[in-house]
């Protein structure tokens, strides 16, 4: 691998750094240079990836997009309406597949999928990388955040990339994401379950899917869980052993 073909990989995972081959991380590690632009160019990355977390969204957006798309225009010119309704098509579609949450589920539910959605997309970085579940806990204990006390132990023998402190229905929550296979990541949302509508059932994981995701929810003592991933109903099963 050259330097061209390693900055060109680097450039497509500066946010999600695991994803880079082992060839162009040796690169990057082995070129000066190629260090530099990546260490600026990831900063960059991450200050535009701030930006989009922190806009403003407003309710009933996804649905207003949707019936703009959809509906039949009353008057029209030659190219300027099929274009923005394509546009906005467009745009109702990548809004729909980013957002897996579904006014169905309880607030906390949809809202924690959509947060690891971000997570898993790249649009919000971790706060913290760390490579085991031990290291994260740590870093989440000083900063006072919600930190799991007991998980499956196969869950916590998985690798870790690191965690996030996020908001969840207006109670603070953490994510902490896990290597769960090659190319396949499970993400764990922790957070306190006061006040908190729509509980899950006490240490009995209740499986669900939405979109192309895959998620189990469960309490235990005063936190609630959701582990979630892109990976099939078996693998994230295999976790609970339950397969």
């Amino acid at each position: 691998m050259n330097r061209e073909e390693a900055r060109l990989e680097l450039d497509a995972t500066t946010l999600r750094p695991q994803d880079a081959s082992p060839e162009a991380r040796a690169q990057a590690e082995s070129d000066p240079e190629l260090a530099a632009w990546l260490e600026q160019r990831t900063a960059f990355d991450a200050s535009v990836a701030d930006a989009f977390q922190n806009l403003p969204v407003a309710p009933g957006l996804r649905d207003s997009i949707l019936s703009s798309a959809y509906a039949r225009p009353k008057k029209s010119t030659r190219w300027v309406t099929p274009t923005l309704i394509a546009a906005a098509a467009c745009l109702a579609f990548g809004w729909a597949l980013f957002w897996p949450g579904n006014s169905a589920m309880a607030a906390w539910e949809s809202e924690s999928l959509a947060a690891v959605a971000k997570v898993e997309y790249g649009v919000m970085k971790l706060d913290e990388r760390e490579a085991s579940l031990e290291a994260v806990k740590k870093h989440l204990t000083l900063a006072e955040c919600p930190c799991p006390s007991a998980l499956p132990p196969a869950l916590a023998g998985l690798r870790t990339y690191g965690c996030k402190r996020v908001q969840i229905d207006g109670h603070a929550a953490t994510i902490i994401c896990f290597e769960l296979q090659t190319g396949k990541e499970a993400h764990l949302v922790v957070l306190d379950n006061t006040n908190l509508g729509d509980c899950p059932a006490a240490d009995a994981p209740c499986f669900k899917s939405a979109k192309n995701w895959r998620y189990a929810s469960w309490s235990h003592g005063s936190h609630v869980f959701m582990l979630a991933t892109t990976a099939d109903e078996a693998a994230l099963k295999k976790l609970f052993g339950l397969v």
